[in-house]
Order: structure tokens, then C-alpha cells, then sequence
């Protein structure tokens, strides 16, 4: 079906695209749906919206270029296709006090601290790799974070230690986090937990990795922490979007 319709329509085509869309909503809630406990129908909408803003989403091509060509990386590119939907919640903020667990060589950093709206940038990041990243030079890669954050215009931190020695002794609020440290479930579970408790109400809580599956047991992947943390904390947070990436707003607390 999917060749005919390539044939007959073109890859380009809006029927191919819609094809793209119910296809991949499918194969997303036959592998997660069994892990939702709660709210199945509002995941299930938001699920089919995220795969239908990606596959309909303006060209990324223009603004990759603008930032591989005045910042250094050396790896993959693992933020971009995330560029048009940051811009559509970040960009309604009066101002950003940013913190982002796990940075790599800065990406998502550098991307924020080039917005109108930025305010300053903490960093947090072992730099010391983990079991999907193999043959990576992470001393290359804190030089490239270091650099690219220096590049910016903006306050920034940048802290070389785990997300757990830093939030034992942060006391500051947050308007924005980004979680992407650790995919361990345990190290997910505390880095939500840690974020809410210093994300300022009506802020917003990034999770990385939603649809990411490495460990066999689908369940102690990030997406196994992020739904137990999403039914303990449902009742102070809504569901903006989904994707390979989940995004929460903190309610205030009534």
C-alpha cells in the first residue's frame, strides 16, 4: 500500500503524509498504550497530533545550518527536528530561567540562549557517557559544550557532576527544564521528581525520549518513569504535546 501510494501521490503529497501520520500513531500505541494507566483517549489524541505536527512541520534545514556553522560539534544532531516545536512554547514566555540535565555538546543549550526571551542557562552533565554512547570522546565533547556556551550573549553555568549532587544543593526555581540526562528509570524518576519541586508554576517541564527504546522491558525505559511521575503529579500538570519528546506545563496549585 505504502508503495502505491508513493507511485501514484509522491512522497510530497498530503494523502502520504496522512498515511505517514495513522500509520506511525499505530505502531506508537501498540507499543506504549499497555503502559498508560491513566487519561488513554487525551494520550491517544495528543499522540496522533505530535505525528501530525512533524510530518506537516516547516523545513529545519535553514536554521541547522545557522547553528552547525557558528557553533562545534563533532556528533550527531539529536535536537533539531525539536527547533519548530520549543519555539512554539518557549517563544510565549516573558522571560527564561533555563536548566537542562544532560547537554552533550550543547544543542538544545545553544538553541535557547539564542532567544529573544532568554534570561540564563544552567547546565548539568556528567560528561562521563552511558550504555547507548559508545566510541564518544567526552572529553571532546565538554570542550565543544564549554565553547558553545561561551559563545552565547547570556549568563550561563555549567556544572560537571550528576543531576543528583546538583539538586541537593539547588534552591533556585527554574521557568523551563529539560530533562536528558541518565535514560535509567530510577535516574528519569528522580530527575522528574527533582525538577517539579523546583519548577516555578506555569513553567515549563521538557522530557527527552519518550518513544526511545533500549532496554528490552519497554517499562525501564524513560517513557516507564515519566508516565509513574505523570499519575503521581497529574493533578499539577497538563499534557502540551507528544512526541519523541513529551511536554508538561505545572498548574498552579489550587
Amino acid at each position: 500500500m505504502k508503495k502505491i501510494l508513493i507511485f501514484i501521490f509522491g512522497r510530497q503529497s498530503k494523502i502520504f503524509k496522512y498515511f505517514s501520520i495513522l500509520r506511525n500513531s499505530y505502531k506508537t500505541l501498540k507499543k506504549i498504550l499497555p503502559l498508560i494507566k491513566i487519561d488513554k483517549f487525551k494520550f491517544i489524541l495528543k499522540i496522533i497530533k505530535g505525528h501530525n505536527y512533524a510530518e506537516f512541520q516547516i523545513d529545519l534545514d535553514k536554521e541547522k545550518k545557522y547553528f552547525e556553522k557558528k557553533y562545534q560539534f563533532n556528533y550527531d544532531d539529536w535536537f533539531s527536528h525539536n527547533i519548530n516545536i520549543w519555539k512554539m512554547y518557549l517563544n510565549r514566555l516573558k522571560e527564561i530561567r533555563y536548566l537542562e540535565i544532560g547537554s552533550f555538546e550543547g544543542r538544545s543549550a545553544v538553541f535557547v540562549g539564542e532567544l529573544d526571551n532568554i534570561k540564563e542557562i544552567t547546565c548539568v552533565d556528567t560528561f562521563e557517557g552511558s550504555d547507548e554512547l559508545n566510541e564518544i570522546n567526552f572529553d571532546l565533547v565538554y570542550k565543544n559544550c564549554s565553547q558553545n556556551l561561551n559563545k552565547l550573549k547570556i549568563p550561563y553555568k555549567l556544572i560537571k557532576d550528576t543531576s543528583h549532587n546538583f539538586f541537593k544543593i539547588n534552591s533556585y526555581k527554574f521557568n523551563v527544564i529539560y530533562i536528558d540526562g541518565s535514560h535509567f528509570y530510577e535516574d528519569v524518576k528522580k530527575d522528574f521528581i527533582n525538577s517539579m519541586n523546583c519548577l516555578e508554576e506555569g513553567g515549563i517541564l521538557i522530557c527527552d525520549d519518550f518513544y526511545w527504546f533500549f532496554y528490552e522491558k519497554i517499562e525501564q525505559n524513560p517513557i516507564g518513569a515519566i508516565l509513574e511521575c505523570y499519575e503521581s503529579y497529574k493533578k499539577n500538570l497538563d499534557i502540551l504535546f507528544i512526541n519523541h519528546q513529551i511536554i508538561f506545563k505545572k498548574l498552579k496549585t489550587i
